[in-house]
């Protein structure tokens, strides 16, 4: 049995139901995952030794090396030493007083020869072709990490070509889903998606992760909640500086996120506002349009801002986007 343990999704401690997947490229994006081939039901010494009850048949042998877990994270490895019943009683080689705390679960090495997780991407609803591999612990946790793959399918040239207020950054970002399976020799095992059911779904069932070409600190972690604006909160541009300088006869754009909005009809739109204002703090331009969202959901965008409206003695500008 495989747990998802956790995501790099962030939820809103102000409300649970706010889930944030945007993901930062540069920045480790991990899926952790744990292995447990069989969940103790109850165990005890057997002449001094660990037995336990399996949750279902142990199909195991005898001599078998196998890992066993206590309820405190402690491992122990040894082997099978008799097999009374697979459904009820199977006997190891462990001492029953080295354990610190219960028994929590049996991860069978000899049956799952050379186990490892595997992770694939649907990105922009293609199949990636490579796959990303992790080896578990000796508690049976690996963490896969996507990000190798997300930096691979960003590139450093923009698409933007200024020539509408707002373009969509392909290159920069995009979303994807992500499924998971246990490997070992010989196994047949089906991919799983990251919305757990129970018998596994096919095909299985996912939620949509987005990415964007952008590092976080490890502190930070590689979640970008921060700059993707929800039912609750505002964000801010997706820029290295807070006011950054707009050098007039060079191209200029602000980033953003632009997240996907409820379906509606007719089609959403998004009002850009554009206010310019002199040295004296007073307005000398006022600049609102309404562009449609539709195409532009679910990326990185860049409003471009044309030095053609930029008014002669323009000291500053205000840019706000409403949703």
């Amino acid at each position: 049995m495989i747990t998802l343990v956790s995501t790099p999704a962030y939820v809103d401690p102000a409300d649970p139901s706010v889930i944030c997947r945007w993901l930062a490229t540069e920045s480790p994006n991990n899926f952790r995952l744990q292995r447990r081939d069989y969940i103790i039901l109850n165990s005890g010494p057997n002449a001094g030794y660990m037995s336990f009850q399996p949750d279902h048949t142990f199909t195991g042998v005898t001599g078998a090396s196998i890992t066993v877990v206590d309820s405190a994270g402690n491992s122990y490895t040894g082997t099978i030493s008799s097999i009374t019943d697979p459904d009820l009683q199977v006997d190891t080689s462990l001492l029953w007083s080295s354990f610190i705390a219960p028994p929590s679960y049996v991860n069978d090495n000899t049956q799952f020869k050379n186990y490892y997780f595997e992770g694939q991407l649907t990105i922009n609803g293609i199949l990636y072709p490579l796959t990303i591999i992790a080896s578990p612990d000796s508690k049976g946790y690996a963490d896969l990490d996507v990000s190798g793959i997300l930096r691979i399918v960003t590139s450093l040239g923009k698409v933007g070509n200024y020539t509408s207020r707002i373009m969509k950054e392909t290159t920069k970002s995009g979303k994807f889903e992500f499924e998971y399976r246990g490997c070992w020799i010989g196994s047949t095992e089906s991919w799983q998606g990251d919305i757990v059911t129970s018998p596994i779904a096919s095909p299985p069932i996912c939620n949509t992760w987005y990415y964007g070409e952008s590092v976080r600190s490890e502190e930070q972690g590689s979640n970008l909640h921060d700059f993707v604006a929800d039912a609750l909160n505002d964000a801010p541009f997706l820029n290295q500086f807070e006011q950054p300088v707009y050098y007039l006869g060079l191209p200029f754009d602000l980033s953003f996120i632009l997240p996907e909005i409820a379906i509606v009809s007719p089609m959403s739109d998004i009002k850009v506002e554009i206010n310019i204002y002199d040295a004296n703090n007073l307005p000398l331009s006022n600049i609102v349009e309404n562009i449609p969202a539709d195409q532009l959901e679910g990326y990185i965008c860049s409003l471009n801002i044309d030095q053609a409206s930029i008014p002669a003695g323009a000291a500053f500008m205000t840019v706000e986007i409403t949703v």
